[in-house]
């Protein structure tokens, strides 16, 4: 069978399964399984696939079809304009985690003109370490006047997080940390970081299908109890103990429960601001200190 051909068979089997990326999913397993670029598959239609190609395309038709998320099957993820590495022990980065970097590549900017100090920055619950490899990438002159460091709970997640910071050249940049939140980190920092897990529970099983990439992802990276804010409230109470003053703390909240942690975080700081994503929704809550 020749590639127009499993094209269009792999875009009508994953329809059918309700994928609405069929046509863009067809293409990268087509590139994935051939190990072809997608100008020489659109050029040549022709092309004959071999059993070996097919047999490998089969079987990562039948993973997309389950709805697993094509950042697993090919085992990366776009983030800030970089690739990282990411397998099902971490939670697959989100366009709208951008705006942690953002804030905080612009808070060390401000910094950095004002005041020669160095700048210490933390990241929590680094995952695949996608926030903290952006921001140091993104640094550029202000690196000379920065320290980095990334924890995680998972020494699973730690093992792709250093992964991804050997692929961007600043492993030795970074210091990476085995921590539940704050237990195992000493000091304090001007910017602390946080992406943890905000999905409320359910109570019950209503039928209703999560995304596709939170019914792969790790759940205890994902879910906590108490609404979805039990664990950034013990972040909050901790990263009080381990900010500096003037410093920052930039912490991804589920919209449903940002106003909650809005009060929460006003009863431990002077400054807290909740932030909209991309989409103009609630997504992070600024704390200025």
């Amino acid at each position: 069978m020749n590639i127009a051909s499993f094209y269009k068979k792999t875009v009508r089997t994953l329809k059918k399964s309700d994928i609405k990326s069929a046509e863009i999913d067809a293409r990268i397993l087509l590139e994935l399984a051939t190990g072809e670029s997608r100008e020489f598959l659109v050029a040549h239609p022709e092309f004959e696939l071999s059993k070996n190609q097919i047999t490998k395309l089969q079987k990562l038709i039948a993973r997309r079809k389950n709805h697993e998320p094509i950042a697993y099957l090919i085992g990366k993820k776009e983030f800030f304009g970089l690739d990282f590495f990411v397998t099902p022990d971490v939670l697959i980065p989100r366009p709208e985690t951008e705006i942690l970097v953002e804030e905080t590549i612009q808070f060390i900017k401000n910094r950095s003109t004002t005041d020669d100090q160095r700048l210490t920055i933390l990241d929590v619950g680094t995952g695949s370490g996608n926030i903290i490899i952006s921001i140091v990438k993104a640094c550029g002159s202000q690196l000379e006047v920065c320290s980095f460091f990334a924890s995680d709970i998972s020494e699973k997640a730690l093992k792709i997080a250093r992964k991804n910071a050997r692929k961007h050249g600043v492993e030795k940049l970074i210091k990476f940390v085995r921590s539940d939140l704050f237990d195992r980190i000493d000091g304090r920092f001007n910017i602390i970081i946080a992406n943890l897990p905000y999905v409320p529970k359910r109570k019950t099983n209503d039928g209703k299908r999560m995304t596709e990439e939170i019914d792969f992802e790790p759940r205890n990276a994902i879910f906590a109890n108490d609404n979805g804010t039990i664990i950034i409230k013990k972040f909050l109470s901790g990263a009080k103990n381990h900010i500096n003053g003037d410093g920052l703390i930039l912490v991804e909240v589920d919209p449903r429960n940002a106003r909650e942690l809005k009060i929460y975080a006003g009863k431990l700081f002077k400054s807290v601001e909740l932030k909209k994503d991309f989409s103009g929704i609630y997504r992070v809550l600024k704390i200025l200190t």
